[in-house]
């Protein structure tokens, strides 16, 4: 094997909020690393951007951002959101990737990229809990195998404690750790669409 693998287990979004689990196995290590992480998309209902390890906002063509463009888009939500390990915010066909305070711009052409930026924004976080060098993060070397959980509420009768009893079926618990195993889950073929958004700014004091 000489590239990387990244295995996304990932819930269906639940307005804007994804929890999922990756498992990366690189070529020059002989042990798998797992993680698990909350992945937000902006806008998204507080508290959740404050909760996210790694947090994604698209700035639509032709949109005119108040922070003078995306890079500095990016810099002022990792400034406003410093749980956040990984910062995205991307227009068209480019990136613009915080990891862990670094930048990266990456740019989707012929031979690139081919997983929403969102995804990618999941696999620098896993990259990152790998303890891997954040200028060496580069998707063309990256093989991402990727599995999307679809998400239905309980039902009565599917559950023992009735309604509202907060079991299986019930609304997701929110983790915010970056290394609990990933649970297995049956893969269903639902994808993930990017959705545009307007630019964020979370308001809550610190």
């Amino acid at each position: 094997m000489t590239a990387t693998t990244v295995r996304l287990t990932e819930d269906a979004p639940q307005r804007g909020v994804h929890r999922t689990g990756a498992a990366l196995v690189h070529p020059g290590r002989p042990l798998r690393v797992v993680d698990e992480h909350l992945r937000v998309r902006l806008p998204a209902a507080h508290p959740m951007p404050l909760l996210a390890d790694v947090l994604v906002a698209e700035l639509p063509s032709g949109a005119r951002s108040p922070y003078g463009g995306p890079a500095r888009y990016a810099a002022e939500l990792a400034d406003c959101h410093p749980g956040a390990l990984v910062v995205a915010v991307y227009r068209g066909p480019r990136c613009w990737l915080l990891l862990g305070g670094r930048p990266r711009l990456l740019v989707r052409g012929p031979g690139g990229p081919v997983q929403p930026w969102a995804v990618w924004a999941s696999v620098a976080h896993v990259w990152l809990v790998a303890g891997l060098d954040p200028a060496a993060f580069d998707p063309a070397a990256v093989r991402v195998v990727r599995t999307v959980r679809d998400y239905a509420p309980a039902s009565p009768r599917s559950s023992p404690d009735g309604p509202g009893s907060g079991g299986a079926g019930g609304e997701p618990s929110v983790s915010g750790g970056s290394s609990a195993p990933s649970r297995a889950a049956a893969p269903t073929a639902s994808a993930d669409r990017d959705r545009p958004t307007e630019p964020y700014r979370d308001t809550a004091s610190w």
